[in-house]
């Protein structure tokens, strides 16, 4: 399994080892009898993670160039070698450098002449970032798959020294290609293969993820079987993984030497400079109003102790302007007199008392005031809760409200709530029904909470309708006061106007009618819609809504559209309209006849 160093160091790797081997194939001297087969790929990752740093891409242009000027100055060295080149570009797929496959130098001035060119292109692509081209031939992810069966097809079996070099960003993550298909493939096409050398080259700066980086690696190393030079050096690849770029790139240039037997001389070694310190680590912005705290983790292994950090900001694209807190070993600094809603970029580096390490990979972040307070929230009275909600926030910068409430007039507030700003409406509950509470509101983001809101108006939790509305009980009071002396009022008419047998009809409280007298009776309801009851009337047809026989003993046989029930005077039965509305039904007999009864049978 591959799990090997973040890209950038990787790619860092790549450019510093092929500056090396370059300069190294051009400043030997060659010392063979005769030809010697030899072929070596070079793989370069393309993936979208080195070519979306514009700092790294850049350093890798230029230092492609230098490699390119290099090699048409020692062009004459180059051709007296027997030595095949191949540049492999891979990301989600893998494919030959355009132009730059299967370079044959041996006697072909023209050859290195292209050489140099390839490693120019190679250059340009990664001054010039992501390409739609070039995205669209190879992808964006990293497949090591497709690396090496694309490096396979330029190392033919008759060569007498085939070489390998893999530089590898440590991270297989293309999709539809599991990683546990990478060790079989590398199986596949090179596990019985002689002679052959696969050299993967790495860097361990981080000491927590140097174990899994050299196991990674190591599993794709194979030295077999490499025939010696005329000088008689034997092949070997001990490391894999490298403290710093000179140390892999010097490990690789031997490794050349040792592959194509073009060299009798060791590598021009690098001229000493000044150790410099790592570069800083975990560069975090926390954006606060008009201005940025900026944090860092120190760099992973400072070859001298660090006395001082230096931090850099710039807005856009506008120059850099570095903090001048002094000197401090702090490693935290706040960027004060900031613009809020302006993009900040911001750099760190190291200092030690010989140098001063690169600058950190840039970081951004937007300054953000604090929010404007929200409106007057509303409120509405829950069971021992309240319902409260604002208008939804109408800036971005807004990532949520708070609410809480006081039940003693602001002297003290319970727990806040806090919401989403997409739903800005909840319930508080744990209140006390009929305490009278305020309410206020806070909009909150990154920065911190707003002013409060205005207070709302006062509600109080309540449990029924009663409760939460007080003047409705006496007013249901009053109001069936009211009806029962009326109802009474009418009961005593009709016992001082009819004769025996009367009978008086009362529907749903409200709705009385004289029905008469007799045995054959009945009620017509009337409407002002379906459902909606003004009043009844008498009606002894076959059609009226509701039918009623007065039988013995005071009692009613009561039919409705749906059943047929007996009851006795004064008491309440529910019956059914024609519309299917239910209504209580109370039927009255007295036992007196009016004045104008009898005179109307005289």
């Amino acid at each position: 399994m591959i799990r090997l160093a973040p890209r950038a160091r990787a790619a860092a790797t790549f450019v510093v080892s092929v500056m090396l081997v370059c300069g190294g194939l051009a400043q030997q001297v060659h010392a063979q009898t005769g030809p010697d087969r030899s072929h070596v790929v070079l793989v370069v990752d393309f993936s979208a993670s080195i070519l979306e740093d514009k700092a790294n891409r850049n350093r890798f242009g230029a230092a492609l160039e230098r490699i390119a000027d290099r090699v048409e100055e020692t062009s004459a060295d180059l051709v007296a070698g027997d030595a095949t080149v191949t540049i492999v570009q891979f990301a989600t797929l893998a494919a030959d450098q355009p132009g730059c496959a299967d370079m044959k130098l041996l006697g072909s001035p023209e050859t290195v002449v292209r050489l140099a060119n390839c490693l120019r292109a190679v250059a340009g692509a990664y001054r010039k970032g992501l390409d739609r081209a070039l995205t669209k031939r190879i992808g964006v992810d990293t497949n090591y798959v497709a690396a090496l069966e694309q490096a396979a097809k330029h190392l033919p079996a008759d060569a007498v020294r085939p070489a390998l070099i893999l530089f590898t960003d440590g991270k297989h993550d293309v999709r539809g290609v599991p990683l546990s298909r990478v060790q079989p493939t590398f199986e596949r096409l090179f596990g019985t293969r002689s002679p052959l050398a696969v050299l993967p080259v790495g860097m361990g700066l981080d000491p927590g993820a140097r174990g899994a980086l050299e196991n990674g690696l190591q599993s794709l190393r194979v030295v077999r079987d490499m025939p010696p030079c005329v000088s008689g050096a034997s092949f070997d690849w001990p490391t894999v993984v490298f403290e710093s770029p000179d140390d892999a790139g010097n490990a690789v240039a031997v490794a050349l030497q040792d592959a194509t037997c073009t060299f009798t001389v060791e590598p021009t070694p690098v001229p000493t400079e000044a150790p410099k310190p790592g570069i800083v680590q975990a560069v975090r912005l926390t954006p606060g109003d008009s201005q940025l705290e900026v944090t860092w983790a120190a760099p992973a292994s400072p070859p001298l102790p660090i006395v001082d950090y230096k931090i850099r900001c710039r807005a856009g694209d506008g120059d850099w302007v570095e903090n001048q807190e002094g000197v401090s070993l702090e490693r935290t600094a706040t960027i004060g007199g900031l613009s809020n809603g302006t993009t900040y970029e911001c750099q760190v580096a190291a200092v030690t008392a010989a140098s001063e390490g690169d600058w950190s990979p840039g970081t951004t972040a937007t300054p953000v005031g604090r929010p404007v307070p929200p409106g007057k929230p509303s409120v509405q009275a829950l069971d021992h809760a309240v319902l409260i909600g604002v208008a939804p926030a109408a800036s971005t910068d807004v990532s949520g409200f708070r609410y809480d409430c006081s039940g003693d007039n602001g002297e003290t507030w319970i727990d806040p709530v806090e919401v989403d700003p997409d739903s800005p409406t909840v319930p508080i509950g744990n209140l006390t029904n009929g305490v009278g509470y305020i309410c206020r509101a806070f909009a909150v983001n990154a920065t911190g909470l707003s002013d409060a809101s205005p207070l709302s108006d006062l509600v109080k939790p309540c449990g029924s309708a009663f409760e939460c509305n007080p003047l409705l009980a006496p007013i249901i009071a009053v109001l069936g006061s009211v009806l029962v002396c009326g109802l009474l009022l009418v009961v005593l008419a009709f016992l001082r106007d009819r004769t025996r047998g009367y009978v008086v009809a009362v529907v749903d409280v409200v709705h009385t009618a004289n029905l008469g007298h007799g045995s054959r009776l009945g009620i017509g309801f009337q409407k002002s819609g379906p459902r909606t009851v003004t009043g009844i009337v008498p009606d002894r047809s076959r059609k009226a809504d509701i039918r009623i026989r007065h039988l013995r003993g005071d009692r009613f046989a009561v039919t409705d559209r749906k059943s047929r029930q007996v009851a006795t005077s004064g008491e309440s039965i529910v019956v059914t309209d024609s519309a299917g509305v239910r209504h209580a039904l109370v039927l009255w007999a007295f036992a007196t006849r009016t004045a104008a009864d009898a005179t109307s049978r005289r």
